[in-house]
């Protein structure tokens, strides 16, 4: 059972790698996919919004997930959507709108503690 679960957990861990988005894939996709650049924007947008009111050690943490999320998070949200049949566009779109939602939920529980 040990041996299956580690095999899994490495099957997701390369997969997971397999659907990375460079930098230079950013920037096509956001010229490329209309869909995409307004997710892009309203997630920059939201940021811009609920960073506007922070500052210290809140304004660090949010920061740092965020950072985190772009380079990890991203990744695995667009792959759910890609393993339910949707196009590489189409789950980063719909992963950076779910991000954008979740973004002033999170600085809510940071400003809290949480």
């Amino acid at each position: 059972m040990k041996k299956i679960l580690t095999a899994a957990v490495l099957t997701l861990a390369l997969a997971g790698t397999a659907f990375a988005l460079s930098d230079s894939e950013y920037l096509t996709l956001k010229k490329s996919n209309a869909d995409f650049a307004r997710a892009d924007k309203n997630l920059t947008q939201v940021w811009k919004k609920v960073t506007g009111s922070m500052s210290g050690r809140s304004l660090k943490a949010i920061r740092d997930e965020q950072r985190e999320w772009i380079d990890l998070g991203r990744d695995e949200d667009a792959a759910y959507y890609m393993s339910m049949g949707y196009s590489r566009a189409e789950a980063y779109a719909m992963a950076t709108n779910d991000r954008a939602e979740y973004i002033p939920q999170r600085a809510r529980e940071i400003r809290n503690g949480k």
